[in-house]
């Protein structure tokens, strides 16, 4: 097992100013599907679950590393079509739809995966896998919540199970509930040093207002061996959005570069060379990149960069179709259990229609997840209902954990500018364009000409 280096992935918060060695959307944290048991350590016995899990286990690494999900589960469905009370097959089968959903984009396949779980516990399956994985499929979900218990229950049946961690500190940190979060995503990395707990901490370290430190802990992430081809290139795409996150735009295409290479054609990379493409002025290039991954992997946010990339370009025509398929993904979403408030609250606030509704969305999906993401949303949907005064104290608890978001540091410039505080105004713009000069196509050119 390789241990966690001393003093690197630690993020207990003992100190009113963050995480002590430094530790989003979005989504979530969903950089990769498995934590702990599910992980790729260096010693894939290290991670501490019964012999006959850890077995269990490998068999759906062994599966799924081949670079052939879709494969796999159609073999694991053959077998339940012809044992339906096999518990140790539907229990994978339920796993596997996870993956294939990060893959494919197509959220069926969590509908799938409860489905597969439910059976698996009606055929008497291990209690806590069944346990981790409904928690794991309710944070995908956005069902933070729901996965609270889960994950709690998880872990009353196996104190050591890092993969319950994962969904325990996923959930509460999409709950505001950071110093819980963080510590159990320190107690995952001591059982079980992964991608999953990797990536996990760089996401808390960014939180923090610490690209510098997330980076350095996505990249430890690098020197594991990685089962699973797509958990590597998964890790890289999120160094390459914390540095596109910090501005460094050549850094970024590297990392997405290196994660095409991990894994050919891989679209989550090819999303994120699009955006360093239209940040670069290259709008041409990003719409092509990007259509081809709406095309392969409708996720809401890579539509609504295609929108962004056409309406940049002077496509307006295509930009108000894309903007279409945004809502029809989301509709999707929804159908399949997926909690979309927060998303197409922000969506609908960007383009200025349906300010009122959009107003109670956000409203619902802070009540529901209060963290600093949808503190953030609902200061902006206050803001456009011209409601500033509320608006600031949301942009306050925003910004309480000290991360460097550029984009709440752009609402937070027009939160100041509709209160009439001109000159705090212009220093929140000017701060949002430090962080980032290239955060969004549609708000930095606001910024800059507001900035002075």
């Amino acid at each position: 097992m390789q241990p966690a280096p001393s003093g690197v992935l630690a993020v207990s918060m003992t100190r009113t100013r963050p995480l002590l060695a430094g530790l989003a959307v979005g989504v979530a944290v969903v950089v990769s599907l498995f934590g702990g048991v599910l992980s790729d350590t260096t010693d894939p016995a290290s991670a501490r679950v019964s012999p006959a899990d850890q077995a269990l286990l490998g068999r759906l690494l062994d599966g799924i590393g081949r670079d052939d999900t879709r494969g796999y589960v159609a073999k694991l469905e053959r077998r339940v079509a012809l044992t339906p009370a096999d518990g140790d097959t539907l229990t994978l089968l339920g796993f596997a739809y996870q993956q294939r959903a990060r893959e494919t984009g197509d959220p069926a396949y969590f509908s799938r995966s409860e489905r597969a779980f439910r059976s698996a516990a009606a055929a008497g399956a291990d209690e806590g896998l069944v346990a981790t994985g409904l928690a794991s499929l309710a944070v995908s979900r956005h069902q933070f919540r729901d996965a609270l218990p889960l994950a709690r229950r998880a872990l009353r049946l196996d104190p050591e199970n890092a993969t319950a961690y994962a969904a325990l500190g996923d959930a509460l940190a999409n709950l505001g509930r950071y110093r819980q979060a963080f510590r159990a995503f320190d107690r995952m990395a001591e059982l079980a040093p992964s991608v999953g707990s990797y990536a996990r901490i760089a996401y808390a370290r960014e939180l923090l207002g610490r690209p510098r430190a997330a980076a350095e802990a996505a990249r430890l992430a690098l020197y594991l061996d990685v089962a699973v081809p797509e958990h590597r290139a998964a890790v890289l795409v999120q160094l390459g959005s914390i540095r596109f996150n910090a501005g460094r735009l050549r850094e970024a295409r590297a990392a997405f570069l290196d994660a095409r290479r991990a894994v050919p054609g891989y679209l989550r990379a090819e999303a994120g060379l699009a955006r360093v493409d239209a940040a670069e002025g290259n709008y041409v290039r990003a719409i092509d990149r990007l259509q081809g991954v709406v095309d392969a992997l409708p996720l809401p946010e890579y539509a609504i960069w295609l929108g962004d990339a056409q309406r940049a370009a002077g496509r307006a025509a295509e930009a108000r179709e894309t903007d279409e398929l945004v809502g029809a993904i989301e509709r999707l979403l929804a159908a399949n259990g997926v909690r979309t408030e927060l998303q197409t609250a922000l969506f609908d606030l960007d383009h200025g229609r349906r300010l009122t509704q959009a107003l109670e969305r956000a409203r619902e999906a802070y009540a529901n997840a209060p963290s600093i993401q949808s503190a953030d949303v609902l200061a902006w949907a206050l803001t456009r209902n011209g409601r500033c005064a509320e608006a600031l104290a949301a942009s306050k608890r925003s910004l309480r954990l000290g991360t460097r978001d550029a984009l709440f540091f752009f609402h937070r410039g027009m939160i100041e500018r509709c209160l009439g505080h001109r000159a705090a105004a212009g220093a929140w713009f000017r701060r949002a364009l430090a962080a980032n000069p290239h955060f969004s196509l549609r708000w930095a050119p606001v910024a800059r000409r507001y900035a002075s």
